[in-house]
């Protein structure tokens, strides 16, 4: 059986691959995976029921969308994605809702007010936890580069980095208990290539 979850997963595969944008090194389709795949780890880890399991799955798989047409202020491109297509599948306005707030909730600086949109800002920067998370910050430096047009130093880098993930917060227990963990060690790695 096709759910819901699989159309949607196609549907924003889709979007990614038409895109002139679908090359970005850091906020890519395999980006996007990744914080579906963290989504339903926090969401079984913060007991929500099989439907908010299941919201919080759309709103990960939609959340970086919008950046297929737009890169700064993306996410309100990528909550309209989600709005017209679970429109279009028949969803409830009330589940629409939700998945749209937690797109937004995505947006930084994060201030998530549910449950749900906890889990999905968690879930969106749980690689500052990740034993690739030098890797990662490596890609979103080159995309910051090309996008943005902001070139840093490598101390400036640096810099910017370790007070970003000393001031970042996760919400959930999940993050707070397991991923701040992770996040201590590449605070520590990012002070060791700074010296």
């Amino acid at each position: 059986m096709i759910t819901d979850l699989d159309k949607v997963y196609s549907h924003c595969e889709f979007l990614f691959s038409q895109s002139t944008k679908r090359n970005l090194p850091f906020h890519n389709f395999l980006h996007t995976v990744e914080v579906l795949e963290y989504s339903k780890i926090i969401a079984i880890n913060e007991n929500v029921t099989p439907e908010e399991f299941n919201l919080v799955s759309i709103a990960a798989l939609y959340h970086d969308t919008g950046i297929t047409e737009t890169y700064q202020g993306h996410e309100a491109m990528s909550a309209q994605y989600a709005q017209l297509y679970l429109e279009w599948l028949g969803f409830l306005e009330t589940d629409i809702l939700t998945v749209v707030s937690c797109i937004q909730a995505t947006k930084m600086p994060q201030n998530p007010k549910s449950k749900l949109q906890q889990i999905i800002c968690d879930a969106d920067l749980a690689h500052l936890s990740a034993d690739n998370y030098l890797y990662k910050n490596k890609l979103l430096r080159e995309e910051w580069e090309t996008e943005l047009d902001q070139i840093y130093s490598d101390k400036e880098w640096l810099g910017m980095n370790i007070d970003f993930l000393k001031t970042h917060t996760y919400f959930t227990s999940y993050g707070k208990n397991v991923l701040s963990t992770g996040k201590e060690r590449n605070i520590e790695k990012l002070k060791k290539k700074s010296h």
